[in-house]
């Protein structure tokens, strides 16, 4: 049994553990002598290894950083904490803290009627308290093996304690020896199992005074308590440190909310500028058309009052009447002719759209977009000669090319489609390096995608959305063009294997040109229908606006052989070419007049014609570069033409504008 006279206080502060800061809960001591809760070192042990290499025999511990190993390091990280010894002191300590949360009287003495009795000695065996008398007169006539604590000077407000010597975790006896060797406190079965051939073995009492003595524990002591300086003053920064980003938090949020703020009155005001052009420009052309449609209105009632007139009059036989009609009629028909005259100078689809700039990083005075205003020469409705004038009188001019070849390209570029987009971009299909390229309509690099089989002929499916022709695997690939970005959307494969070289979108159904001359009505899922077979390869496609037909190229090159071709949906199919002025007919596209537009790769040239085929001119020659000429795009009054000469030609693509 121990006791003694008065013990140190004790510091309830090594009652909690590091990790939770609450009073520990299965306290587990690491070799280095720090606690821990069971749960906690557990939990720490399993993040602190988490990532690493599964083959990891050690931990560093929370406090102190000293590399500690398990007994057993085979078994799961999660259970590495169980294998450490738990710590009795720590335990007896936790229990006395618990039960000094009351007054301390002894108990035999309440019994009694004296309340107030202070209790000087608590057995933990009976977990009762005893005043000095009462313990000698009761406790120990009947129990001489408990353990008692002196508890002298313990009361609700200061706590004293006297612990019996803390016992061995395996073999439930007294700690009285240690090895300076290990660096371990045992008993005498520990000692002399395990520490017997040990240099430095003495009783934990001879070694106390040997520290005590010596100047080891006061050295100890000196830098514990400069290590805690350190540490305060650590701390101290930490919270400076801390309250300094709390500030600076602070500020940033206040500098974000009045930079949003700001940004907010800029866009307000870009988007008034935008919307104020936008509605002057709309007014603007509003009134000009409303005046020439009334120009134009009225010129037509009278026409058709001087028409109508004129047949009562000749079934009247008025003779004066009808000269006086004549006349007018007349000079209703040359102020027809010279308002038509006048017209086709400047007769243009007025094009009015809000253009979003791609891949916007600041808000400069396009952060709103802004509105492209545009205007189309075109023909006259309903004149015939209206179209011929209009081909032959525009003339051809290059503006500019700009190159496609991207970095990673392994192959000189082959450009075998070219489609625009109402967004300003433009994608290209390079066959010999598998790829789809986006473009603005300026030549700036935006994107790729690669593509599974070989890819040809593009359409334009809606707005974000184009389709390619792939050869090898033959069939379709559907896609999206979505901030500055291709993205697969879909693969549609030809369900009897055919090469696809052609391609362009109808009622909601691709219509593919093949490598054997046939054309067909391909589904979204695959189905196909046989619509036509030409008797050479269908390179390219596309739709005519104006009368909903599909015009197919056919690559001929004997004279007299279709060249293009127009096919209905009804499958009727009519010659709008012959092999002459064009051979090797390859990229097609159509204007929305319904003029269409054929390069030549054998004739090495880029012919305009009408849609009916009767008026036929050369656009481009062998004289402008036009050297294998392959795929075409019509975007206005400009158009973008590749080349297949094998030469850095290639790898560009030329823009062209009618004028």
């Amino acid at each position: 049994m121990a006791e003694g006279g008065p013990p140190p206080e004790l510091d309830f502060h090594f009652l909690e553990c590091p990790i939770c800061l609450e009073r520990l809960r299965q306290p587990k001591s690491l070799p280095c002598l720090h606690c821990f809760c069971q749960e906690c070192l557990g939990t720490y042990i399993t993040k602190e290894l988490s990532g690493k290499m599964v083959s990891a025999t050690s931990f560093p511990c929370p406090v102190c950083r000293r590399m500690t190993s398990p007994v057993n390091q085979a078994e799961a990280k999660e259970k590495w904490a169980e294998q450490f010894p738990t710590n009795a002191v720590i335990q007896e300590l936790i229990q006395l803290k618990v039960g000094s949360s009351e007054p301390l009287y002894c108990k035999p003495c309440q019994t009694r009627g004296n309340l107030t009795i202070p209790a000087k000695f608590w057995c933990k065996t009976m977990d009762v308290k005893f005043c000095e008398t009462c313990k000698i007169q009761h406790h120990d006539i009947m129990h001489n093996d408990c353990d008692i604590l002196n508890i002298t000077g313990y009361d609700s407000r200061k706590k004293k304690q006297e612990k019996s010597a803390p016992k061995c975790d395996q073999h439930d006896e007294k700690l009285v020896w240690y090895c300076e060797d290990h660096k371990y406190l045992g008993g005498n079965i520990c000692v002399f199992k395990d520490h017997r051939r040990c240099e430095e073995v003495s009783t934990a009492t001879e070694y106390f005074q040997m520290l005590k003595t010596g100047s080891q524990l006061a050295d100890m002591q000196a830098a514990l308590k400069n290590g805690a300086e350190v540490m305060d003053s650590l701390v101290k920064d930490f919270d400076e440190q801390l309250q300094t980003m709390i500030q600076n938090q602070e500020i940033a949020l206040q500098s974000i909310t009045d930079l949003r703020q700001k940004v907010d009155k800029r866009l307000d005001k870009l988007q008034k500028d935008v919307t104020d052009k936008l509605v002057m420009l709309f007014k603007e052309e509003k009134g000009n058309m409303e005046v020439s449609s009334r120009q134009c209105e009225r010129l037509m009632n009278s026409m058709l009052n001087t028409w109508k007139s004129s047949v009562t009059v000749v079934e009247g036989n008025d003779a004066i009447e009808m000269v006086v009609l004549y006349q007018r009629g007349q000079a209703e028909v040359e102020s027809c002719k010279a308002l038509v005259t006048e017209m086709r100078k400047s007769f243009t689809s007025v094009s009015i759209n809000h253009h979003i700039v791609p891949r916007l990083v600041t808000i400069g005075d396009e952060a709103m977009g802004k509105i492209v205003f545009g205007k189309q020469p075109r023909c006259i409705p309903g004149s015939q000669s209206g179209s011929t004038y209009h081909m032959s009188d525009r003339r051809v001019k290059e503006i500019g090319k700009f190159k496609i070849k991207s970095p990673s390209d392994k192959e000189r570029c082959f450009v075998c489609g070219v489609v625009c987009l109402p967004s300003d971009v433009i994608v290209v299909s390079d066959q010999n390096n598998n790829k789809l390229k986006l473009f603005t309509d300026k030549g700036q690099y935006l994107d790729e995608l690669t593509t599974q089989g070989y890819p040809y002929d593009l359409c334009l499916v809606n707005n974000n959305t184009v389709a390619v022709a792939v050869y090898s695997p033959g069939g379709v690939r559907v896609v999206k063009v979505e901030d500055s970005k291709l993205s697969l959307s879909s693969e549609i494969n030809m369900p009897n294997g055919n090469n696809c070289l052609g391609i362009t979108h109808r009622d909601g159904r691709f219509i593919v040109g093949t490598d054997e001359g046939e054309v067909y009505s391909v589904t979204h899922d695959g189905t196909a229908e046989l619509l036509y077979k030409y008797n050479n390869n269908c390179w390219s496609l596309t739709q005519d606006p104006v009368k909903g037909d599909t015009l197919v190229s056919v690559n001929n090159d004997t004279t007299g052989d279709v060249a293009v071709s127009r096919l209905s949906a009804e499958k009727r199919h009519t010659d709008v070419m012959k092999v002459g002025v064009v051979r090797g007919a390859v990229g097609i596209d159509v204007d929305r007049e319904g003029n269409i537009y054929v390069c030549g790769d054998s004739s090495h040239n880029v012919v305009q014609m009408s849609g009916d085929g009767t008026h036929v001119r050369e656009l481009l020659t062998s004289s402008d570069g036009m050297i294998y000429p392959w795929a075409i795009a019509v975007r206005g009054d400009r158009f973008f033409v590749s080349t297949i000469s094998g030469t850095d030609d290639n790898n560009y693509i030329r823009v062209f504008q009618l004028y």
